[in-house]
């Protein structure tokens, strides 16, 4: 299992953190850049101000698909949030999945963190 969508299942720990420096990093390496994260990530944020709405948590992974189609280095993350968000939607309950909702905003924040730690542009 993808590692955000096994922490948006059971909870963030230290070994996700440590894997989301090494993530950021890697996503660096890969020159992906602040803003092609932050345009996806903008739009997490505004859906976390609101209830969880599953649909446009949904329509993420359309956005993550053209944005991939755009810039091939946003395929790893494309793989881990779309499997994140299947996370999400897949909960048994609107009250799991409202945490798990929460975990996935979370996760991703760390990952955008230390992508930005490492001297991401």
């Amino acid at each position: 299992m993808p590692e955000l969508a096994d922490a948006v299942k059971t909870g963030i720990s230290k070994p996700f953190i440590d894997w989301a420096d090494n993530f950021g990093k890697e996503l660096k390496n890969t020159n992906v850049t602040t803003s092609q994260i932050r345009s996806i990530f903008g739009a997490v944020k505004k859906m976390q101000q609101n209830a969880l709405d599953k649909e446009r948590l949904l329509l993420l992974r359309a956005q993550m698909a053209y944005a991939a189609k755009r810039h091939e280095s946003l395929n790893k993350l494309k793989d881990e949030l779309n499997a994140a968000v299947n996370m999400v939607v897949e909960a048994q309950d609107d009250e799991e999945a409202e945490k798990r909702f929460q975990r996935f905003c979370n996760g991703f924040e760390a990952i955008l963190a230390y992508h930005r730690a490492h001297g991401a542009k």
